[in-house]
């Protein structure tokens, strides 16, 4: 800032001085010390101008550390999730004589305090049709609404 300021500082004395003085009478000789006056106020502001190009005081390196911490967190925590998710709908639904093969969660974290399961996808063997839809009308009744129930029969 002090840079600026001081190189317009001596563009405004520099244009007063050629108002002041009569242009036909010694303009060459203003003209030169009114430049020399000007080149050295500009090294003068230049020589206690502040330029800093430190890389510490932002480092992409930490943000980057930070995004990386960040996404392992959420991994584990969707890890988390899910996993006592699915031992709560097998508990369920072995309870109820209902044996699927396999238990898909979906989880959305869209914040700090935002966790929401979508989708619960249940995997059936062919074998096993008639659970798949008790399956499905149990975990209608028992789930919120929100989150969607989907059912798959393999061959």
């Amino acid at each position: 800032m002090q840079f600026l300021s001081t190189v317009c500082m001596a563009a405004i004395a520099s244009a007063l001085f050629r108002l002041i003085v009569p242009e036909n009478r010694f303009a060459k000789q203003i003209s030169l010390l009114i430049a020399g006056i000007f080149i050295l106020a500009g090294i003068n502001a230049v020589k206690g101008a502040d330029f800093s190009f430190d890389k510490t005081q932002y480092s992409y390196e930490d943000s980057a550390d930070y995004i990386g911490f960040s996404g392992d967190i959420n991994r584990d925590l969707q890890k988390k999730v899910c996993s006592e998710m699915s031992d709560k709908l097998y508990a369920l639904l072995n309870s109820h004589e209902i044996y699927p093969k396999e238990i898909h969660i979906a989880v959305n974290i869209s914040g700090l305090y935002s966790i929401s399961i979508t989708q619960v996808e249940l995997v059936f063997e062919e074998s096993r049709r008639s659970e798949a839809a008790a399956a499905e009308e149990l975990l209608s009744t028992e789930l919120p609404p929100e989150i969607k129930t989907k059912v798959i029969v393999k061959e």
